[in-house]
């Protein structure tokens, strides 16, 4: 088993977390919530963590439920909502297991020893049963917790009308409000306490001393993420294009059809592995002398803190970005440049000036950005309950 870690991090009095995302995706892409919940699942007063997920094949709390260690947990939620109207039409068997969903999780989180008096309800919306939530699951203190700001994706988006509907009313449910942005912390730093904290890297990523590669002829420039709103294909088919010698290794999946229909992935020396499991990530990012941040500069984008650059810095690559917010912790470090020419020649100048100390100064720093910091400083932030 891991060491007990966070001796202070978390309030005696609140041994149990109960934490809830909104997406079906535990173990896919080490995002901020399992982090989190693998961190607190360390803690010393902590003695269970539960994460619940929406179930998206079906599932139910009984027949879903995950051991992942002795104090850690996971299970899937059967509760499908039509929307953010609570009047909305259902078959009966629908209804009826709904209903038993609601049975199943008071029997579940009392059988694993959650009492109002010990439990930390850890939230991240838009939750599509946000709402619900609250309502059933009694609890000590309650933090939410906003990776991005979802009302500025598009409105066809599932998660826009919770976001917009959800949003304005946290003041009212949490004790605190975790962020990872300087713009969501301008946005509901006005409705409760506010604390903002930036990503954080699993220590799977970090390089060794030894996995310094100096640039070949044909260096590999990498990006790791998702295909989304948020990603300048022209500027990835740009590099692709003007820099025929490197060969351009794209890792994750597509959510809309931008990528597919840009032309990029019919070029001869692109590669797209699509999505793999995170625990897969650390060894293609050593196949790369260069890492990009190619992302659009948007009021969306300007809400995100992006993990992968932590990921890239623990790789100890050299990384390359657009002007975007998310980068000031690492600024000395990497290369920022808004301007697609710039950009190209930024790659050019750190592929030839890449040496192992650089290598070794990126991988010190990216171990001393722990997900263990961010919980602590999350906690230390949670106004002090009775």
């Amino acid at each position: 088993m891991p060491s007990r870690t966070g001796a202070d991090s978390v309030p005696q009095h609140l041994s149990h977390v109960l934490l809830f995302w909104f997406g079906d995706d535990w173990g896919v892409y080490g995002r901020t919530y399992e982090q989190i919940a693998t961190t607190l699942s360390r803690c010393h007063h902590v003695q269970q963590v539960l994460v619940v997920l929406p179930s998206s094949k079906g599932e139910t709390l009984t027949t879903s439920l995950q051991i992942v260690s002795d104090r850690l947990a996971v299970a899937r939620l059967y509760w499908r909502p039509g929307g953010i109207s609570p009047l909305r039409l259902r078959s009966l068997g629908s209804l009826l297991k709904l209903q038993r969903e609601r049975f199943a999780l008071r029997r579940q989180i009392r059988s694993l020893g959650f009492r109002e008096r010990n439990t930390l309800l850890w939230l991240f919306p838009p939750h599509p049963v946000l709402d619900e939530l609250v309502r059933q699951v009694p609890a000590a203190a309650r933090i939410i917790q906003i990776v991005d700001d979802f009302t500025l994706v598009d409105k066809t988006d599932w998660y826009y009308p919770f976001a917009v509907d959800q949003y304005p009313r946290l003041g009212s449910i949490a004790d605190l409000i975790a962020v990872t942005s300087k713009a969501n912390e301008q946005k509901f730093s006005s409705q409760a306490a506010c604390v903002r904290i930036d990503q954080a890297v699993s220590s799977a990523f970090l390089a060794e001393p030894t996995d310094f590669q100096p640039a070949g002829a044909q260096p590999v420039l990498g990006y790791v993420g998702t295909f989304w709103d948020r990603t300048d294909v022209e500027l990835l088919r740009r590099i692709a294009l003007e820099r025929p010698h490197c060969r351009l290794l794209l890792v994750g999946p597509e959510l809309n059809r931008r990528l597919s229909d840009s032309g990029l992935l019919g070029l001869g020396n692109v590669e797209w592995l699509g999505s793999l499991p995170n625990d897969q990530v650390p060894m293609q990012l050593k196949r790369m002398n260069l890492c990009l941040i190619p992302h659009l500069d948007t009021p969306f984008s300007r809400s995100m803190s992006p993990l992968k650059l932590f990921q890239y810095i623990a790789s100890g690559k050299p990384v390359v970005s657009s002007a975007v917010e998310g980068l000031e912790l690492a600024g000395d470090l990497i290369r920022i440049e808004k301007d697609p020419a710039r950009f190209l020649q930024a790659i050019d100048e750190e592929l030839a000036s890449d040496s192992p100390e650089k290598f070794r100064a990126r991988v010190a720093f990216a171990a001393a950005q722990t997900w263990e910091s961010r919980v602590e400083r999350i906690l230390a932030a949670l106004p002090v309950q009775p």
